[in-house]
């Protein structure tokens, strides 16, 4: 008999781009749930980067074309960064697709019913309206990209946004003088802070500074993009200067990001988080502020549900109680 160390939830990935060699732009949404589930992903939130107007309105149009067809598909809407941020901080965003924020450009981007998550900077003038229009229509804004000061952060948070984009990243710093939006992260409650666990966007020392101040309260996100995990005949990496799982643009800015939330996760495990808080950041806190329910991993139940080794390497992956995904860990095991 094996025995199986843990047996978890599947975890949550609520911003990446693509990844395997495929992108969520270039309408790859089956590919890419197969890869997911997996790896052990069970939901995830497909991202697009700023772009024209009407490509978005296309990919919008293919990805509402494919969950119809699929209604328990781990793609519940689509998220983008931008277009309503900082060209100070628009890190791997296109300059030539940041907007500024006018009413005609607000009503056709708010009128993409797919999209429900959408990240803005609060200092740009009329994001307060732009706020609270998102808001009526249980659209999510997300502060990110963004130059703000804790003035303009505070401002916003009293609308009710509650969402900061890869928090620390892309993001005005800390200062003692100017706690900036670094310093809102930590300094507000009940926010959702979405962090990329890889120890290079965010080193792991803030990783711990960040679960030291505020608590198992963060959602791990990947970011992860085209040429991570590609295969070695794939040429979506031809564009990047990639350094094990460091990619950056050929001008040097760091762009999303390498490490799947699964591996994250195994390499937090071993510098000594407790389990009870990985489960938190990468599975329920994504899922309870999306409001999502993962089901009971209960007898009797069709349960969702990943084994998994002492690092919580994912040994199998099981959807509804049959196996989706067996491992080598556990073949060599048998």
């Amino acid at each position: 008999m094996v025995k199986v160390p843990y047996i978890l939830p599947p975890f949550a990935d609520p911003h990446l781009h693509g990844g395997w060699g495929a992108s969520f732009e270039d309408g790859d949404f089956g590919y890419l749930e197969l890869k997911l589930k997996k790896s052990g992903v069970f939901l995830a939130v497909p991202t697009l980067s700023a772009a024209d107007l009407s490509h978005i309105r296309q990919v919008a149009l293919s990805f509402q074309e494919y969950v119809s067809q699929r209604k328990e598909s781990l793609f519940p809407f689509l998220r983008m960064e931008g277009p309503f941020i900082s060209e100070g901080k628009k890190g791997a965003q296109e300059g030539r697709f940041i907007q500024k924020i006018e009413p005609e450009r607000v009503d056709h981007f708010l009128s993409i019913p797919q999209i429900k998550i959408f990240t803005f900077a609060p200092e740009i003038d009329g994001s307060s309206e732009l706020a609270k229009r998102a808001l009526a229509l249980d659209k999510i804004p997300s502060v990110g990209h963004s130059q703000g000061t804790l003035k303009d952060f505070d401002r916003v948070y009293k609308l009710g946004v509650r969402h900061i984009t890869h928090y620390p990243n892309a993001l005005s710093p800390l200062h003692h003088r100017e706690l900036g939006l670094v310093g809102a992260g930590l300094l507000y409650d009940n926010l959702q802070l979405e962090v990329i666990g890889d120890g290079i966007h965010t080193s792991f020392e803030f990783l711990e500074l960040l679960l030291k101040v505020k608590g198992p309260t963060f959602a791990l996100i990947s970011d992860l993009i085209p040429p991570a995990y590609a295969p070695p005949e794939d040429d979506s990496g031809q564009k990047y200067n990639i350094q094990g799982k460091k990619i950056m643009s050929p001008g040097g800015v760091l762009m999303g990001g390498g490490t799947s939330v699964p591996e994250q996760v195994v390499q937090l495990k071993k510098k000594g988080w407790p389990v009870e808080v990985l489960i938190k950041v990468a599975s329920e806190n994504a899922r309870l502020f999306l409001n999502y329910s993962p089901g009971n991993i209960a007898e009797g139940s069709q349960a969702n549900f990943l084994l998994c080794g002492e690092n919580l390497e994912v040994w199998a992956v099981f959807e509804k109680g049959q196996c989706l995904f067996w491992g080598e860990a556990l073949h060599r095991k048998i």
